[in-house]
């Protein structure tokens, strides 16, 4: 029986031939993810039970940013991590045993370059000789050495400042950085300190977002576990679909923003939340084998030579195959219309008996 099979065979037991997960014994689940970033779906799943309702003892880990989460991964600290492509593809590439599911989420405008405009900065063009901060080796610095170049500019002709997201907002309130490129909420907090967008992920024509990496060995070892996973983050989704505002609360509290203030940030990000389905199109994760041609793979072979030439990683991985795996949402789609379909034969049963 392929893997595929078994694990279709695990979704029918799971989720239409067992007892509700309520009844059954809690699976534990460790998550790790970014305190520096903006959690939405995370944050409702956890304050409304969403995975205490699919049987999940869940421990959360935080982390200040993506590259912190791997070492926890090595070590088998957590099962699950929420991060940015550039440290899935640092960690595969150095050989750790992980893989990315699914694409969480892919941002548009969530990515900024912000200058201050007393620095004389209109564009991307008058960016020369200015200080820049920027998190060396991240998205951030991938994005800046794009904007330079569409700006006939190069690294060489601006003074780049190699700081956390974090210490952004004090350097620019300091006076000690003219512009920075990163994301939010850090970015929001330096437009509000006057600092003016000047480019974006959109603009520049790039792509960038966040996905959900897991640990081989928990993959395949605790498939049911994974498969909760994903039925409790397929309802977190559903709901945002219906309710934007009410999901978004438990993140704006985490965050400490107002409702309000916390809707324009997100309105600002120009985020989207891929379905399970849009994950096994040729935009994100690509259909069942055709992954090596679809346009997050090609986004992330573009990442790996960056790296090397940052001297971050010291080769692209030698096969890229085993980087994405969505069987386990292959199974869960399977299990899921086979469920519509049981549900709808027993209506129909129902129905022509009364």
């Amino acid at each position: 029986m392929t893997r595929l099979a078994l694990w279709l065979a695990l979704v029918g037991a799971l989720l239409f031939g067992s007892p509700p997960a309520t009844a059954q014994a809690k699976l534990p689940i460790r998550i790790g993810f970014q305190t520096g970033e903006v959690n939405v779906l995370l944050s409702h799943a956890v304050a409304a039970g969403l995975f205490e309702k699919e049987g999940l003892a869940v421990t959360l880990a935080q982390f200040p940013a993506g590259p912190a989460m791997l070492p926890a991964l090595a070590a088998g600290e957590v099962d699950l991590a929420w991060m940015g492509e550039f440290p899935a593809v640092t960690g595969y590439a150095n050989g750790l045993p992980i893989e990315i599911l699914f694409m969480e989420r892919i941002d548009a405008t969530n990515v900024r370059l912000v200058a201050n405009p007393a620095a004389g900065i209109a564009s991307p063009t008058d960016l020369k000789g200015k200080r820049i901060g920027v998190a060396i080796g991240s998205t951030s610095h991938y994005h800046l050495l794009r904007a330079l170049s569409q700006a006939g500019l190069k690294a060489e002709d601006v003074r780049l400042v190699n700081l956390t997201p974090a210490n952004m907002p004090p350097a620019y309130a300091a006076g000690q950085i003219d512009a920075a490129f990163v994301w939010e909420p850090n970015v929001g907090a330096m437009e509000r300190q006057g600092a003016k967008a000047i480019a974006t992920t959109k603009s520049l024509g790039m792509i960038t977002g966040g996905v959900w990496v897991a640990r081989k060995p928990f993959v395949t070892g605790s498939p049911e576990t994974v498969q909760r996973f994903l039925k409790a983050w397929d309802a977190a989704q559903n709901a945002y679909a219906a309710d934007p505002a009410g999901v978004r609360a438990a993140e704006a509290k985490r965050i400490g923003m107002s409702g309000p203030d916390f809707d324009a940030l997100v309105a600002g990000q120009s985020v989207a939340h891929p379905s399970f389905r849009q994950t096994l199109t040729a935009d994100f994760l690509g259909a069942p084998g055709q992954e090596g041609e679809s346009r997050l793979m090609k986004h992330l072979h573009g990442i790996a030579a960056f790296l090397v030439g940052e001297k971050r990683i010291q080769a692209p991985p030698a096969d890229w195959a085993g980087l994405f795996d969505t069987k386990p949402i292959q199974a869960y789609l399977a299990g899921a219309s086979a469920g519509v379909a049981k549900g709808v034969a027993k209506g129909v049963a129902k129905g022509a008996s009364q």
